[in-house]
Formats: C-alpha cells, structure tokens, sequence
C-alpha cells in the first residue's frame, strides 16, 4: 500500500520546513499530495466499514465551527476510487460544517481488513465493528455468531464463551468458528432461566461458572432453577470464577441427602 507522491525538490522541502534555514538540511525527506475539496458526493462509503457515530461527527462539528478546523492537518484516507477507508467522521463533519475536506488517495489493492487495521490505529475497532465488518463480508459463521449474540442480548465478550471459549484475537482476525450453535443456544437459554433469580448471569464470571455447572455430566436444570428460587436471597456478586462455581454448588445441594449431592470441581 502507497501513498502517490510528488517529485518536489528535496532542497525546496528543505527550505520550506526549516523555515528557510538552508542550514538545517534533510536529504531523507518525502512528500506525497493532500488534496481538498467541498464537492462532497465525489467520495463514496464502503459496505462493511464500522457504524457511523452521530455525537462524534456532532462533536468535530463543534470543534470546526469553533475555529479548530483540524482537517487540514489530519486527512481522510482513500483509494482510487475514492471510497472512504478512514475518515467517515470527519467526512460528514466537514460537510455539516461546509468547509473543504483534506483527503490523501492510497493506490493498490485494499479491502476491507486493510481499512479495519487503518481504523483500529486511529479511533480503535470495537468487538461488535469486527463482527459487523466479517457478518458484511458474507463470513458464514460471524453471521451465525452476530445473530446469537444479539438475539440473545448478550455482549461479545460473553457470547465467546458460549462459542466455546473462543477468544478475542480469533474473533479480531477473521478466524470465529461457529462449530455447535445449538450447544451454545441451549446454554443461554439456561442462562435466561437462571436470570430470573441472578439479574447478573450474563456477567462473563458468571456466565463462565454456570456453562462448566451445565455442562457437567450430572447437572439437571430443573433441580437447579428450584434451588436457586428457595436460596435466591444468598445469591450475590463475587470475584472469581471458581467463587461462583462453590456457590453454584452450594445451592443446587442445598437440603440434599449426601447421596445426591454433585461436586462441580
């Protein structure tokens, strides 16, 4: 990936960043062409790129019309097509404001992982924007994976766990498995029963806790939702994984002969 540079003379930059100090030289120093413009609907968006923010383009708004119009300074960057692959934000902020936009055209062949990279070294990507942007690109298990987390009204963070304990970096790079949606379905459908007496069970402490509890071979759901409705005022927030596991355990042997109580460690 390149930027299209200007064959300006080395001595000329010189002089021009040196304040005209000839003394102060540096041979090793580049250029490459801003342009600026306020035909605004010469650049397009691409499908897939993260949610716009409207409090943050209300926010560069503000700060152009109070006179510190950073555009200039910081131009958005895109391809030759001119779609956006940064710099929505200050796009749409620059024409609420009605002043030029500062833009900078990289040649080459990028996609939307390229603009992700670009994106997450200036305003970082969320989980949820990485999950959106694979879901967009037609990636079979991010949409299986969006739909769960969402239907279920879970966060990122906790629907990996779900998914199989899969981890932050996989999902960033591209490579969530959707391996046993339904394992992970029933799971937060046991989840929400639970809810009803642990308002915090889809914490990922908890939530980590009860998935090893279910899915221990001698688990039954039923014994444990009544366990939890006669000892729900002993519930409460702990700090550790294992802390909520011993609880777990505590309540669903509550009252129980020694013969059928079940150890969960």
């Amino acid at each position: 990936m390149s930027t299209i540079e200007t064959p300006i003379e080395t001595g000329t930059i010189n002089t021009v960043i040196t304040n005209g100090k000839s003394e102060a030289r540096d041979e090793t120093l580049k250029t490459h062409i801003s342009f600026a413009t306020k035909q605004y609907n010469k650049f397009d968006f691409i499908k897939g790129n993260r949610g716009i923010s409207e409090a943050h383009v209300k926010a560069l708004v503000e700060k152009i019309k109070s006179g510190e119009n950073y555009l200039v300074f910081s131009p958005i960057m895109v391809d030759e097509q001119l779609r956006v692959l940064d710099g929505q934000h200050r796009l749409l902020a620059a024409i609420k404001a009605n002043v030029h936009i500062w833009y900078n055209v990289v040649t080459g062949k990028v996609n939307l992982d390229t603009i992700a990279r670009i994106n997450e070294s200036q305003r970082r990507w969320t989980p949820v924007n990485f999950v959106s942007m694979y879901a967009t690109l037609g990636n079979i298990h991010y949409k299986a994976f969006e739909q769960f987390y969402r239907g279920y009204k879970l966060s990122v963070s906790t629907a990996l766990l779900l998914f199989e304990n899969q981890t932050m970096a996989t999902l960033r790079s591209g490579k969530l498995l959707a391996t046993d949606v339904l394992g992970a379905e029933k799971i937060a459908d046991a989840l929400i029963d639970v809810q009803k007496y642990v308002k915090f069970a889809k914490y990922n402490r908890f939530t980590d806790a009860f998935m090893r509890v279910f899915r221990h071979p001698e688990y039954d759901h039923k014994r444990m939702m009544l366990k939890l409705k006669q000892r729900k005022d002993t519930i409460k927030k702990l700090t550790s994984v294992n802390d909520y596991i011993r609880l777990l355990e505590g309540i669903y042997n509550y009252s129980m002969p020694s013969k059928n109580t079940v150890r969960f460690f």
